[in-house]
């Protein structure tokens, strides 16, 4: 049986949006705990979409980048050749 272990983390709001916080909760009929582990879980994943995106685009210009090299690699051979 998988016991779920939660931890605490005390965080300083400014008062507005603790005020907005409270009263989205309550509009919503959702604990306090619960919006904000469901926001930073949103964020977490949000920024680890955009980690991914950037990882594949580095990836992608890579093998671009090596092709631009393979084209011109005979140029370099010659170049050299009159050095």
């Amino acid at each position: 049986m998988d016991e779920q272990r939660n931890k605490k983390m005390i965080i300083e709001l400014d008062q507005s949006v603790y005020e907005d916080l409270v009263e989205f909760c309550v509009e919503t009929n959702m604990e306090e705990t619960q919006l904000m582990s469901e926001m930073v879980k949103y964020c977490l994943k949000e920024s680890m979409n955009k980690m991914d995106v950037m990882r594949k685009g580095y990836v992608e210009m890579a093998n671009i980048n090596l092709e631009i090299c393979s084209e011109f690699d005979s140029c370099d051979s010659e170049a050299h050749s009159y050095i």
